[in-house]
């Protein structure tokens, strides 16, 4: 019977806050009923603690040794070698994937006319959708191989007009092309050079899409299907590039990045063509003019390659800033491949002369773009802040009046020889979160040394807020001037700290009715200036989203709501957390828009703890931090957008002293030298305000996990992040 009474309170359609109130109720009044379940003998002791029996007297532990503080040396003896273990990782994993060669098409000198015959293009007539404009300079044959290529791979529903715009060539490219049916064949009395050349071609386009197209490449199955569906598929493209590859198998490009300066890099290049973070659509800086579509009123409007590029290299990326200046968008689409003969074209050309004009153009491209360059060359470093610096009335009831994160801190002791605890705190000190001037210098700090902004944890259960004072007191304030997220913290709250994780102190409930409501109270955050947000999408964060019946129509209800309250799209990431951290599920697969990696979370290597233990009632786990920096580092990116992370260390022992999780060797050098790495990739996947980087955390304490001042480390590790901010910036990657 007390089991059904039992079941009957567990099944009561009220919050979590009123479910805990009943059952006081009913343990007080009615103890003889619930006497030998689990739950009341919990709610028992919690009551009434059993008294402290002092155990019997041991020997004495092991001494434990004296730490180093940080002295600027020994702090540091980690970054070249997780660097260098860094790169090895990567190298070894370009290795494991060999690639093959690419077939391409190789017409022999005495074949030219037979293969120029034999093109067959369709009359594209007057209004063709796409027309594709192939700049030529001598090189026939490989004309002639783009041509076959193209003839070959031609859409069958689809009206293309093809523009040879010859630079008055001295071979045989009018004989062999000037006579070939429905193709444009516009020849020139002198030559321009490329950048004319493609110009002067652009007064003869019809088409709605026009193509700039090298003619040392060669076109595969799809690539045209794909390069015009993108301006279907996703909003206010102004250009798309496809994939290139070598002949050799091997990527040339997936789009390109550009630096303030600059200078550009070809991501992925040399890589296998097949790995997963080169193979979806995605935004990037620029794309080759080697192969570039654009709505032909929008190249016309910007005026097609600028003369301030004469004679060639760098107008590409002058082409595509000035299209995303006139309002658009330029896309990377890996569902188009191209075959490209890189530089074929001007092999030829003297070396010395190509360098120079190679080095007065990316100066050109700097004076005339380095402000918009810099504007989002940097990722976004932004940290995850644990707001539990402050006694709250619900604390105070589950673990002593008074109870904060400090006082699990506070309690903490080595578990074996050369453990790094108790963690005390330097500049801030124990602080309070109540006062408002403490927000106020931590963010001070945090923007000192490049720290963006902070993810608030935001912690609500059926209507229920906990632990909300800190950013409900930011969101009354116009200072600290920091920007700011949140990522609902979406668990149920249970005694796990001491080991009884299956009571329940506060439940979620994840109903259509909590979704509504929950989504009403972040809007409010989501309105102030500060909130951080992604196109002037908010960000919102979820922690588990497989905690939730079906987050992908949670999801969509939220969206639904924020559009009707006026406030447009919203950005929704999931935190790859638990179950998550390991498999690379799309976000997609839960109506999320990205994914956060969430370190330490699903990659440690358990070890023996390298000094002997001093704790007899030592159970818990040890890892090596470098070992986790590297993997983490040089983990291979998905085929989706996640945000990288990364921690300046871990060590849970405050909250779970002889059961805890730490990881050994955490230094600031090996932080830096994970979080250069972790920077310069998201520069080279990500795109604009996508480019973000999440670290865990700023001030989790209990956890080990905090890059505010303490007094073994001090500053380095904030030292860490402004370092690997400008590292990044100035190192090459191996």
């Amino acid at each position: 019977m007390k089991d059904e009474i039992y079941q009957v309170y567990r099944n009561l359609p009220i919050s979590a806050d009123s479910r805990l109130k009943f059952r006081n109720v009913l343990f007080r009044y009615f103890p003889v009923v619930f006497k030998d379940l689990h739950a009341y003998r919990c709610w028992q002791e919690h009551r009434n603690p059993a008294p402290v029996i002092e155990p019997p007297a041991k020997p004495a532990p092991v001494a434990v040794q004296t730490l180093p503080n940080a002295d600027g040396v020994w702090e540091w003896q980690d970054y070249h070698s997780v660097r260098a273990r860094i790169a090895q990782a990567k190298a070894d994993e370009r290795g494991a994937q060999p690639v093959e060669t690419i077939p391409v098409l190789d017409f022999q000198a005495d074949e030219l006319r037979e293969q120029a015959a034999r093109l067959a293009f369709r009359d594209p007539g007057l209004q063709p959708l796409v027309s594709v404009i192939i700049p030529v300079y001598n090189n026939v044959k490989l004309t002639l191989e783009c041509l076959a290529s193209i003839d070959q791979h031609m859409p069958q529903d689809m009206a293309v007009e093809i523009v040879v715009a010859d630079d008055a060539s001295s071979d045989q490219t009018e004989a062999l092309l000037s006579s070939v049916a429905h193709i444009r064949y516009v020849r020139g009395d002198q030559n321009l050079g490329f950048l004319r050349n493609c110009n002067r071609a652009m007064t003869h386009v019809k088409g709605t899409y026009t193509v700039y197209l090298n003619n040392d490449v060669q076109v595969t199955a799809g690539w045209l299907e794909a390069l015009v569906a993108t301006f279907d598929e996703y909003d206010n493209v102004g250009a798309v590039g496809p994939k290139f590859v070598y002949p050799s198998g091997h990527l040339q490009e997936a789009g390109a990045t550009l630096a303030p300066d600059g200078t550009a890099t070809m991501v992925g290049f040399g890589e296998h063509p097949d790995v997963p973070r080169f193979n979806y659509t995605r935004r990037v800086d620029y794309v080759s003019g080697a192969c570039l579509m654009a709505p032909t009123a929008l190249l016309k409007r910007v005026g097609g390659f600028s003369e301030e590029f004469l004679p060639c290299y760098c107008e590409d990326s002058d082409l595509c800033l000035s299209i995303r200046a006139d309002g658009h968008e330029i896309y990377y689409n890996p569902q188009a491949t191209i075959i490209h003969h890189l530089s074929k074209t001007t092999a030829a050309t003297d070396n010395d002369f190509k360098m120079s004009c190679i080095s007065k153009n990316v100066s050109v491209l700097n004076r005339k773009w380095s402000t918009s360059l810099e504007r989002h060359f940097d990722p976004r470093l932004i940290t995850f802040y644990l707001p539990q610096f402050h006694p709250v009335p619900e604390n105070d009831l589950w673990w002593g009046k008074g109870f904060t994160e400090w006082t699990n801190v506070t309690k903490a002791f080595p578990n074996f020889v050369g453990h790094y605890q108790p963690r005390l705190p330097a500049d801030l000190g124990y602080y309070d979160l109540r006062l408002l001037e403490i927000l106020k210098s931590q963010a001070e700090l945090a923007q000192r040394y490049g720290i963006h902004g902070f993810c608030f944890y935001y912690y609500w259960f059926d209507g229920k807020r906990l632990l909300e004072r800190p950013v409900e007191q930011l969101l009354l304030s116009d200072k600290p001037d920091i920007p700011f997220c949140l990522c609902w913290a979406n668990e149920n709250w249970t005694r796990r700290w001491d080991g009884m994780e299956q009571e329940v102190l506060m439940a979620q409930a994840h109903t259509e009715e909590d979704d509504v409501a929950v989504i009403y109270d972040l809007i409010r955050f989501f309105k102030d200036d500060r909130y951080i947000k992604i196109d002037d999408r908010p960000l919102i964060l979820i922690y588990r989203v497989t905690l939730f019946p079906d987050f992908a129509k949670t999801a969509e209800r939220w969206r639904k709501v924020c559009r009707e309250q006026g406030l447009g799209e919203i950005y929704i990431a999931m935190v790859e957390s638990f179950e998550l951290a390991k498999l690379n599920t799309h976000p997609s697969a839960f109506g999320c828009d990205a994914a956060v990696e969430f370190p330490p979370q699903g990659l440690a290597d358990i070890k023996p703890p390298s000094g002997d233990v001093v704790n007899p009632e030592f159970t818990g786990f040890v890892a090596d931090y470098r070992d986790i920096a590297v993997k983490y580092a040089a983990r291979p990116a998905p085929g989706y957008t996640r945000f990288k992370g990364a921690m300046p260390g871990w060590d849970n022992t405050a909250r779970r002293q002889h059961a805890g999780f730490c990881f050994e060797q955490a230094t600031p050098g090996a932080f830096q030298a994970w979080l250069e790495e972790t920077i310069t990739d998201t520069r080279e996947q990500q795109f604009g305000d996508e480019r973000l980087v999440f670290i865990n955390a700023w001030n989790e304490w209990a956890e080990g996990a905090y890059l505010e001042p303490d007094r073994r480390f001090g500053h380095t590790y904030l030292e860490a992040v402004s370092n690997a901010l400008e590292a990044s910036r100035l190192l090459k990657k191996n």
